[in-house]
């Protein structure tokens, strides 16, 4: 069953991405954080393939977490990519710095926008994106815009179950195993 799971999670990431993924994990705290390649993607399908993947769009909470990005997941790339912050309430595009949302729900209190941007220039743009045009600082983005876009990143926590947790299953196991050769030792 795992291996069929397995098979259609990268079946579906092919199919969302048009073939064209490749990826690179890194680790940084309790996330790893996967570039997936795939020119011209569109946030909401680049959303879908993250979560099929068992992730989310990256949600970066932090100056710590944005420099790691910044010096080591984006090194080397080209063009942007997605991140997992979408905007809302703004449907006259009145107030572009307003009303942004994590893909997680946290709190929306570290940013890195570009010096002009956020500024929905010209179209509606509510989805976050890394753009190497501005050393990788933020910018909104309209979901129409593929020229721009060469993929998006996921992050996927990493965190272990913690010990007390691991040593509660351990036992439990244990204590079924020996349940189910008992009641057949009989």
């Amino acid at each position: 069953m795992r291996t069929l799971n397995a098979i259609l999670m990268i079946t579906m990431l092919v199919a969302l991405t048009g073939g064209s993924a490749f990826a690179s994990t890194y680790t940084f705290g309790n996330s790893e954080y996967t570039v997936i390649q795939s020119n011209g993607i569109n946030w909401d399908d680049a959303k879908l393939a993250a979560e099929t993947a068992g992730g989310h769009l990256a949600t970066i909470t932090s100056a710590a977490e944005n420099n790691f990005l910044k010096t080591t997941v984006f090194q080397g790339l080209d063009k942007a990519y997605w991140l997992g912050a979408y905007q809302t309430g703004d449907e006259n595009r009145q107030d572009p710095t307003s009303n942004w949302h994590w893909v997680t729900g946290e709190d929306w209190t570290f940013t890195d926008w570009y010096s002009s941007e956020p500024n929905n220039a010209g179209i509606n743009e509510i989805h976050l994106s890394a753009d190497q045009r501005f050393n990788f600082q933020w910018n909104d983005e309209g979901s129409a815009v593929s020229r721009m876009i060469q993929g998006y990143v996921i992050e996927t926590p990493t965190a272990p179950t913690p010990i007390p947790g691991a040593i509660w299953l351990l036992g439990a196991s244990l204590l079924a195993l020996f349940g189910f050769k008992r009641k057949f030792a009989n």
